[in-house]
């Protein structure tokens, strides 16, 4: 037993020996890059969970390329986005004397340190093809590393639907550090060129208008009563200022399909249930039908635009349109029932004395007024008769003081 002990304090302090000598001995950056990435990244020289400098706060420079945006969900209140992040800071460990660049996938990732960011406004968001072939990260001879990963990221976007169809939306992309405060690590954006959108990207509904950064700073502290926000437990011990880059996509909608699609059929409807002010009142079937079935199809399509649309609280422009449109379709039915009623009350009044009012009144009667009147009359309806009918029918030419006829008026 004795002597398996000395033989494990012997083997011990052998490895020890080795180790040391190998951590104490100066790099050999002639071989591969992996032979250059395990002696730079030996444990006893380098400690992947510890930033770059610990007197000072790093700096990371960060740049975004968009490959492509896709549909806007305003159901949901999200977009999708397809992007290449590119993450630059600098890390004295990691300094060599080499030519050349030290370039690796996951086991460089997995090797050195890397900030831990997060997106603020993600539903979910995964790294683009199979991991190894779109994460890459390089060190520079002057310890600059250069980290780049390519995402497909949803992210949740609060709209504004009150001007709808004629609205503009933005959308932003928040990144945040996750463990680190202001104080340790700073996130700033690139001086040039700090986000790349594809010159071929084009959307369907929306046109991209417009693209600006920001950096800002969030605090995250404890409330006035002294309880932590939901959020800040997240954080534990880690609440206080964390640094943050912005993405603002100002995204334009385009209204012609909306145009060509409800404004031109809801105007079109409109006409059409003004069609019924040249129908006779007593046409009531096809008063009543013209009248429903403009009314039935206006809500349907409102309906099928309202479906596209979350419910929310306040009134949208569309809502203020098709309300107007619905008030004059129900003007045109309540005309209908108004001038209904109106005719159906008509009766004949007798006429006690023939004058030079109703003369003129029977004259000035339309031709087709009087014709209508005359078809009322052979189906045993008193017509009005002017005094030339009232003389000839009644009186002959010679003789026309008697007064027995008869005026039909509106009451």
């Amino acid at each position: 037993m004795c002597l398996y002990l000395c033989y494990a304090v012997l083997a011990s302090a052998l490895i020890a020996s080795v180790h040391s000598d190998t951590c104490t001995a100066p790099l050999n950056l002639n071989g591969s890059n992996t032979d250059k990435l395990l002696q730079l990244t030996d444990p006893c020289r380098y400690d992947r969970y510890t930033r770059p400098n610990l007197e000072d706060r790093t700096n990371i420079s960060t740049r975004i390329y968009v490959y492509f945006l896709g549909a806007i969900d305003a159901q949901n209140l999200q977009f999708s986005i397809q992007i290449l992040v590119r993450y630059r800071w600098v890390d004295p460990r990691l300094m060599h004397n080499s030519t050349t660049t030290i370039e690796g996938e996951d086991m460089l990732r997995d090797r050195v340190w890397t900030p831990h960011l997060y997106l603020v406004n993600e539903h979910e968001s995964t790294v683009m093809g199979s991991g190894s072939e779109d994460i890459l990260v390089s060190i520079q001879p002057d310890g600059t590393v250069l980290y780049s990963v390519r995402m497909k990221v949803t992210l949740s976007c609060l709209m504004n639907l009150q001007k709808f169809p004629f609205d503009d939306q933005s959308c932003p992309l928040v990144l945040e550090s996750w463990t680190y405060n202001t104080s340790q690590m700073l996130l700033s954006w690139e001086q040039d060129a700090p986000v790349t959108v594809n010159k071929q990207l084009q959307l369907t509904e929306y046109s991209l208008s417009d693209v600006w950064t920001s950096a800002n700073t969030t605090l995250y502290t404890l409330s006035e009563s002294g309880q932590l926000p939901d959020i800040v437990k997240y954080y534990g011990k880690f609440a206080g200022n964390y640094s943050s880059l912005v993405v603002h996509f100002i995204l334009e909608r385009e209204v012609g399909h909306y145009i060509m699609d409800y404004y031109v059929p809801s105007i079109l409807l409109v006409v059409v249930s003004w069609v019924t002010f040249w129908l006779d009142a007593n046409a009531v079937p096809g008063r009543t039908t013209l009248g429903t079935s403009t009314m039935l199809s206006f809500i349907t399509l409102s309906r099928n635009i309202g479906s596209s649309l979350p419910k929310v609280s306040y009134i949208k422009a569309t809502e203020i349109w098709f309300m107007v449109c619905t008030g004059f379709i129900f003007g045109s039915l309540v005309e209908f029932a108004f001038v209904n009623i109106i005719y159906r009350r008509r009766k004949n009044v007798e006429l006690k004395k023939v004058s030079s009012k109703y003369i003129l009144k029977s004259t000035l009667t339309p031709q087709l007024r009087r014709k209508e009147m005359n078809n009322s009359n052979n189906s045993g309806i008193d017509r009005c008769k002017s005094m030339s009918s009232i003389i000839d029918s009644q009186y002959g030419s010679a003789n026309f003081t008697r007064d027995n006829s008869q005026l039909t008026v509106m009451s």
